[in-house]
């Protein structure tokens, strides 16, 4: 599976940033792809962009409240069984972009696979670092509130555009109020307590800190580099997975960030085809697929991968 923010939604049908998504993807040949920042705008080329690439399968997000133009949503080869987009309590106005729950059929897998797509707060302000907290708060009451109601339902990842680096020196460490200067129509919930925590984000929320997920390790094609960022040289883009997939018998699981400049066409994990051009990927997206291959279990309690073609 993988994770993509595509900066503001794809490209015309046929430009020049369309055909570098398309290739992009193709590459990559990810059985789910989970998109941050698509618009309503361009809703059809994404359309169009299934249909070129074979996935029969679609879901589009919701509006948010303070989200303009921008949605979640997801490309799947297996049949989706629910959808659901994540809000807050009633009476609140807190988040940004509304996350996207997603359930899909495995063929042969022994229950439904389950995935949050989220698109956090942008900019690294105080004020911006706080509403990404409360979003991290909603989004683990959504996934507890889930386990709970389907607790067969164990391998579940977490993934999306979380818009900060969890080695960023200047994280603030909590909030022991409610932070000044937020958007006026900006509306926090009664439930949520003070302090807020921040720091580390985003692994104190979603990872070993906080749900006991896993964070996968990602870097592009046989280095160690991290960024999934164009301009903030940053690793912005995060995929978690549950004890559930980390603890399978072949281990925890491990991710690539794709970039076309550093793919050489025999390193890394198993991609589709052949490499495209060198600078396909700048003309994709400011952000970088974050993509990986996950093991889970079958309907007779082996483990098998999922199809060795995609991720």
């Amino acid at each position: 599976m993988a994770t993509w923010n595509v900066e503001l939604g794809i490209g015309p049908a046929d430009s020049v940033k369309y055909k570098a998504q398309r290739e992009t993807l193709r590459r990559v040949d990810a059985d789910i792809v989970a998109f941050q920042e698509l618009q309503a705008s361009s809703r059809g080329e994404w359309v169009r962009l299934a249909e070129d690439l074979g996935y029969p399968h679609r879901a589009w997000g919701e509006l948010g409240p303070f989200s303009g133009d921008m949605v979640v949503g997801y490309f799947s080869r297996f049949p989706i069984l629910e959808a659901h987009s994540v809000r807050s309590v009633r009476g609140t106005r807190e988040f940004t972009r509304l996350p996207l729950r997603l359930a899909a059929s495995v063929p042969g897998a022994a229950r439904p696979l389950t995935l949050w797509n989220m698109h956090h707060k942008a900019e690294f302000r105080y004020r911006d670092c706080f509403r990404r907290a409360v979003e991290a708060q909603r989004i683990v009451q959504d996934i507890q509130r889930y386990r709970v109601e389907h607790p067969d339902r164990t391998e579940l990842v977490v993934l999306g555009d979380m818009n900060d680096a969890a080695a960023r020196p200047e994280q603030p460490e909590r909030f022991e109020s409610l932070y000044p200067r937020l958007p006026w129509s900006y509306r926090l919930g009664f439930d949520i307590r003070f302090p807020v925590r921040y720091r580390t984000f985003p692994t104190d929320h979603y990872g070993e800190g906080g749900l006991g997920f896993h964070r996968v390790p990602a870097f592009r094609q046989d280095s160690t580099n991290a960024v999934t960022h164009r301009y903030t040289e940053m690793t912005l883009d995060y995929l978690f997975v549950s004890p559930a997939i980390r603890d399978g018998p072949f281990g925890p699981p491990r991710g690539e960030i794709y970039h076309s400049d550093w793919d050489r066409g025999g390193g890394g994990l198993v991609k589709a085809g052949v490499p495209p051009p060198a600078g396909t990927s700048l003309k994709a997206s400011d952000h970088y697929p974050v993509f990986v291959d996950l093991e889970i279990e079958d309907d007779s309690n082996r483990q098998e991968s999922l199809p060795p073609a995609g991720h």
